[in-house]
């Protein structure tokens, strides 16, 4: 080979690697240590330095409103993004340790979709922190019927009553698989905590039982 098709084949390996270097990481590897939190869901941390960051994953099943509050926090700032790692709004988290409860930034946040979304807080010097951070979610489809049910783990019933006067296809869900199941409108009591069941109508409408399971 020669000198200068060394030169060129040099100068190819570089830009190759530069380009590499430059590829902004996607959503996947941005996100993939989130930590998914539930509705009323407290968490907190204490920063170790500067500009460090630390996600929250929050899926939501309708439109609606968010709001995130806490109790108290020192120099940080956040971040929410939908699932294709698009800011969707930002500002300053709470400064005031006394105003217990307010909401992150001052703000409701609309969101106009169901889906995945991504909380980022992140530190503005070494001693950043906050405490009790959590979201509440009221949606803009509310329930036709919504009832409390506590239960023990191993109980099982069946969730299809709620919808013998409606003769369109229907589809339960559940909110946390490992806590409690459905199949066939059946519902069992998995494992001790907290489940909404719910079953959705094709007109739109649906039921949803807040589920509590205890020890036996």
């Amino acid at each position: 080979m020669t000198r200068s098709k060394k030169l060129l084949a040099v100068l190819l390996t570089a830009v190759t690697v530069v380009c590499m270097l430059c590829v902004p990481a996607s959503a996947a590897s941005v996100f993939s240590s989130a930590i998914k939190i539930s509705q009323l869901e407290t968490c907190s941390k204490k920063f170790k330095g500067e500009n460090q960051t630390i996600y929250y994953k929050i899926v939501l099943n309708d439109s609606g409103t968010l709001v995130f509050r806490c109790r108290e926090s020192l120099m940080t700032k956040y971040e929410l993004y939908n699932s294709n790692a698009e800011s969707i709004i930002a500002g300053d988290c709470l400064q005031d340790g006394s105003n217990y409860g307010r909401e992150l930034g001052g703000r409701k946040i609309e969101i106009e979709k169901k889906g995945t979304y991504y909380l980022g807080i992140t530190s503005r010097a070494a001693d950043s922190n906050f405490y009790d951070l959590y979201y509440t979610f009221t949606p803009n489809n509310t329930p036709t019927i919504s009832i409390a049910l506590n239960v023990k783990v191993g109980d099982t019933f069946d969730f299809s009553a709620f919808t013998s006067n409606y003769t369109g296809k229907v589809t339960f869900k559940t909110t946390d698989s490992k806590i409690a199941s459905v199949k066939s409108g059946t519902v069992t009591a998995l494992k001790e905590g907290k489940a909404r069941i719910r079953v959705y109508m094709n007109n739109g409408d649906y039921a949803e039982i807040y589920l509590v399971v205890k020890k036996k």
